[in-house]
């Protein structure tokens, strides 16, 4: 630590107030990225800095990554060393294009969730932007960077540049919960659009784009949902009191998330045609209830919900939404699950070019949990060692939705 690059650690990015690197973890095949401040913290700094992180520790499981070591350097610079994301907002949006609604919708759950869970310990994040908004392991949206300590330290990153910020912030910075839920509506709208709200002109001096933050009604969301486009449109008011706050950000995403008429995914059928799964009995087989056409989302998960039903037997595969009928049928194969007792690896085929969700039913619930797998054609899942388990893939493209026979785990009846 003494000399990151000499010591074995990867150079990975270099910005004005520090240095990255990726390292080893403590486990195996961890890997952790080492933030080197360039400059030493002043004691008041390193302690307002212990105090935020304090406070976001205390808030497992929320969405929010930290730093989980602190370290001071021999020549008195601090270094801050969190589990490794592979891919931000930022990178996905410049990879893929802009993302659907579904995914908009997850990533803006999370934020929120990270966001409203950290203004309850009183600790604002400060500066979301796409860079700092980062897809973990599972796929799960986590968002890092949080705190203020820093920021008033060492100013803006320009990453986080006068498009993503409020105009509060611009004018007399501001960094508090208003101010992120700004950047909530902004990254939202980069989400969709793949820019900021208020994007340079070819030419434009800085001062003329900051006084169209200050003055400029927010550019209208294109191809999505109203709610969502409402949604985003007061997260970007101009004063930060008519803003909707953590409690109804997270209440109009949930809204989204169940408005019939704008499904996010089709995943199951909208009445029982499968039933829930449960263990083989050698007895005359109890009643099941049927599945409810809903499935429950955290973080990265959606939920759309349903009614209870009789059993039925088990589906065919359910076809694309009405909007695709005429789609091609594609082929999804499932290959028999491997059991490792708390997790399963899941693998499956598929053309290329297609979307993938897992939909993962224990034993006992009516309502599956959907994991999103984004391009990947394997998955571990997490599972309890003592149930049941039934999983299907759902693909899905611009042409319509497909998913593949169910599989079952531990004598599950799917």
């Amino acid at each position: 630590m003494e000399n990151p690059p000499a010591d074995g650690l990867i150079p990975f990015r270099d910005g004005p107030h520090a240095s990255s690197y990726l390292a080893p973890g403590d486990r195996p095949g961890e890997r952790v990225v080492v933030k080197v401040l360039r400059e030493p913290l002043d004691r008041q700094t390193r302690a307002a800095f212990d105090r935020e992180q304090a406070a976001l520790a205390k808030l497992r499981p929320a969405p929010i990554r930290l730093a989980e070591r602190v370290t001071k350097l021999p020549d008195g610079r601090t270094a801050l060393s969190a589990p490794w994301c592979a891919e931000s907002l930022a990178d996905r949006v410049a990879r893929t294009g802009p993302l659907g609604v579904p995914e908009t919708v997850a990533v803006a759950t999370a934020v929120a969730k990270a966001l409203a869970t950290a203004h309850d310990a009183g600790v604002p994040h400060g500066g979301v932007h796409p860079g700092n908004v980062l897809f973990a392991d599972g796929g799960e949206p986590v968002v890092a960077d949080f705190g203020v300590s820093l920021r008033r330290r060492f100013g803006r990153s320009p990453a986080a540049d006068v498009g993503f910020l409020a105009p509060e912030t611009l004018s007399r910075g501001v960094l508090d919960a208003a101010s992120d839920r700004y950047c909530l509506g902004a990254v939202l709208h980069f989400c969709r659009t793949g820019q900021a709200p208020f994007q340079a002109a070819p030419g434009e001096r800085p001062e003329a784009l900051v006084l169209r933050v200050f003055d400029a009604a927010p550019p209208e969301l294109p191809d999505a949902p109203p709610a969502l486009a409402s949604l985003v449109t007061r997260l970007l008011a101009k004063e930060p009191r008519d803003r909707p706050d953590d409690e109804a950000v997270l209440a109009a995403l949930a809204a989204l998330r169940e408005a019939p008429g704008e499904p996010l995914l089709v995943l199951e059928p909208p009445s029982g045609e499968s039933p829930a799964p449960q263990r083989k009995r050698r007895g005359p087989a109890l009643a099941l209830a049927g599945l409810a056409g809903a499935v429950v989302v955290v973080a990265a998960v959606l939920l759309w919900p349903g009614g209870a039903t009789s059993p039925a037997p088990p589906p065919a595969p359910v076809p694309a939404p009405a909007s695709s009928t005429s789609a091609a049928a594609v082929r999804i194969d499932l290959d028999p699950p491997v059991d490792r007792q708390d997790h399963v690896e899941l693998t499956w085929h598929a053309p290329p070019n297609l979307d993938f969700a897992v939909l993962v039913t224990e034993a006992g619930q009516a309502r599956p949990t959907v994991v999103l797998a984004q391009r990947l054609t394997s998955k571990r899942i997490t599972v309890r060692p003592d149930r049941a388990y039934c999983f299907r893939i759902q693909a899905t493209s611009p042409r319509g939705s497909w998913q593949s026979e169910p599989r079952g785990i531990r004598d599950a009846v799917c």
